[in-house]
């Protein structure tokens, strides 16, 4: 909600709720401004309960990597999406227009995508989402930050344009796909010299990759 410029309405909220007895904030992350938050309106005796990032990776999901210069990820994305016929999936892209062109280059060439993006309003945002969910669009395009709250199932796959601005983002890019028990994929694109991220990425949330063609 801060990314999305929402930090004046959450001080409201704290304002206007000042006398309740209590207090709880949840936050995939833990960044500056949401500790300084965490400072200004809680007690100095709340609790701080947190998860162990190597115990929240989905155990269902197979991690993937593919590596690919920047000019053959499009060609890359759209053989992979041909190949798995009727499974839906989400493709993230780092920025607006990123997703923007992609989702263009990939409409071109014959496929049901949509773009969910930042400057959207909140009608275009819900037709593009209606659409997914009732499958008329097979594959949607998102930025992390348009993504927040998407919550579909069936998803087989998560594609990784790039890989996200912040390590920690990948867990929630990837629990996307293997809901409700089921199994899924999370393939990441990456450029020869991102090779060591996604050894960090192993080494950091205690995951296995395997690269594929």
């Amino acid at each position: 909600m801060l990314s999305m410029g929402f930090q004046k309405e959450l001080e409201e909220i704290f304002k206007q709720t000042k006398d309740r007895k209590s207090t709880w904030l949840f936050s995939a992350t833990f960044q500056d401004r949401i500790k300084s938050m965490v400072e200004q309106h809680m007690s100095a005796k709340a609790h701080m309960i947190k998860v162990d990032k190597k115990h929240v990776v989905n155990q269902n999901i197979d991690h993937q990597f593919a590596i690919c210069s920047r000019e053959d990820k499009t060609d890359f994305i759209y053989k992979y999406l041909i190949a798995h016929g009727e499974e839906r999936g989400l493709i993230f892209c780092r920025t607006r227009a990123g997703a923007v062109s992609l989702g263009a280059d990939l409409t071109k060439l014959g496929l049901a995508v949509g773009v969910l993006q930042g400057d959207l309003s909140q009608k275009d945002r819900d037709k593009v989402m209606r659409s997914f969910k009732n499958e008329r669009t097979q594959f949607l395009l998102a930025t992390d930050v348009a993504a927040r709250g998407i919550d579909v199932e069936g998803l087989s796959f998560v594609i990784q344009h790039q890989l996200p601005d912040a390590m920690q983002y990948y867990t929630h890019r990837s629990g996307r796909t293997a809901r409700a028990g089921k199994k899924g994929v999370s393939i990441t694109l990456i450029e020869p010299k991102e090779r060591r991220k996604i050894t960090q990425l192993e080494k950091e949330l205690g995951l296995n990759f395997s690269m594929v063609e």
